[in-house]
């Protein structure tokens, strides 16, 4: 077994170097959960939403998949290369350099595209492997003894289900019945990482039932509760209670923000307080903080809490904040008290989705670091490119990703654990 170091990752800004990127590939229209309501439209389309399941329209799968193919491109273009195990990295000679691919904002609002030569250290990008030659498919029933479902999420969105603290990768106890068995899909890609990595650890919490009887307040909440009303009110009104409730471990991997020895995890529908109180017992060294977002009891933290680089001697932190979900101002103290200067992101460039989209329009801070001072973002928000690049001074890669925001996810989302980043130990 070898001995190097491949799974080391303890921030969201390090230095990237290996990433796993999603496929739309297979992706369906998931079976209703009694944790959140996928679909938050208007209530008057919610009997024709849920009318609707299974497979998605194949052009709709085509169109998202050719956004996270050029998403693969632009990481290439950052000396990244794609492949489907970690063995492959290691018989690959890639060049050091390669072209660069940016989109420019002019004062026309045109895009024009910079092919200057940057030195970019190698980083590496895998994908889901599948272990049979048939394509990734989600439209069929999964059961356990304590429940059923007709179909699947898929594989778009990994980060939400993987994620690494150091040397040790976690999968998620998520509640989520449509997504119980999502992290089996990555087991040939972790056992290839096992392999390579004698020092990495695999853990996984004890496995929720996500019984509809023991595990939530109410099987039929979401038929009594508008999620609108839920989040302006219900939500903070109730002590942050949700339908979740604490008889057993639960929470996804985007419910948590990796900030070196500082860990930020939101309470909210898919993450309880046993979760939390998991996560510390089991890392003992690291400090875990509990966030709450008084208007936002929907699902994951990564566009809510966003931390772009650390303080350093010459200037502050910066952490990005989402000003239509304010988290609670005692708990950004922690943050000020260290150095660490609060922005909030423009709004985003459009409030319109599709009516059977998963996500709403704040995923415009759904972004991902390649490092403390270079980020991608999605290509229309305009205002957030000014202000990460202008006035912050990141280089700011844009990247067309809005189709991923109808399967349930943008461009954090869209990838999973970062097994390696070179800057450890903030705060």
């Amino acid at each position: 077994m070898a001995s190097s170091s491949i799974v080391n990752s303890w921030t969201e800004w390090g230095a990237l170097e290996l990433i796993c990127v999603g496929t739309a590939e297979g992706m369906c229209y998931p079976d209703d959960t009694p944790s959140y309501p996928w679909h938050r439209g208007d209530s008057k389309l919610h009997p024709y939403v849920r009318s609707i399941s299974g497979l998605r329209p194949r052009r709709r799968i085509q169109e998202a998949q050719a956004q996270l193919d050029n998403l693969t491109d632009l990481l290439r273009a950052e000396s990244i290369a794609v492949i489907n195990s970690i063995d492959e990295v290691f018989d690959e000679d890639i060049g050091k350099s390669l072209p660069r691919k940016q989109t420019i904002i002019t004062d026309n609002i045109e895009k024009a595209d910079n092919h200057e030569i940057f030195q970019k250290k190698k980083i590496d990008v895998v994908q889901p492997l599948n272990s049979s030659e048939e394509s990734f498919r989600f439209n069929h029933q999964i059961a356990t003894p304590h429940f059923k479902s007709q179909y699947q999420f898929g594989l778009a969105c990994p980060r939400d289900i993987l994620i690494t603290f150091g040397d040790t990768v976690i999968e998620a106890p998520t509640s989520i019945h449509t997504r119980y068995f999502e992290s089996e899909y990555y087991k040939p890609l972790l056992y290839s990482l096992w392999r390579r990595d004698s020092n990495m650890k695999w853990l996984q919490p004890p496995k929720p039932t996500c019984s509809l009887s023991k595990m939530f307040h109410d099987a039929d909440y979401w038929e009594k509760v508008d999620t609108k009303d839920y989040n302006q009110s219900i939500f903070v009104n109730s002590g942050y209670k949700t339908n979740l409730n604490e008889n057993e471990i639960a929470f996804d991997a985007a419910d948590i923000m990796r900030m070196g020895k500082d860990v930020f995890y939101k309470k909210a529908a898919s993450a309880n307080n046993q979760g939390f109180n998991w996560l510390r017992r089991t890392f003992p060294h690291l400090r875990f903080h509990m966030m709450h977002f008084p208007n936002d009891g929907s699902y994951h933290l990564d566009v809510s809490l966003v931390p772009l680089r650390p303080p350093t001697a010459g200037s502050h932190g910066l952490i990005l904040l989402n000003q239509n979900y304010p988290p609670l101002a005692s708990e950004m103290k922690i943050f000020i008290d260290n150095d660490w200067h609060p922005i909030w992101a423009p709004l985003p460039s459009t409030s319109d989705v599709s009516p059977l989209a998963l996500c709403t329009a704040n995923l415009n801070t759904n972004l991902l670091s390649l490092n403390d001072h270079c980020v991608i973002i999605e290509e229309c928000e305009t205002s957030l490119y000014r202000m990460l690049h202008d006035e912050l001074g990141f280089d700011v890669i844009t990247c067309p990703l809005r189709r991923l925001n109808e399967f349930g996810g943008g461009l954090h989302c869209g990838k999973t654990i970062e097994y390696i980043r070179l800057k450890i130990l903030h705060f």
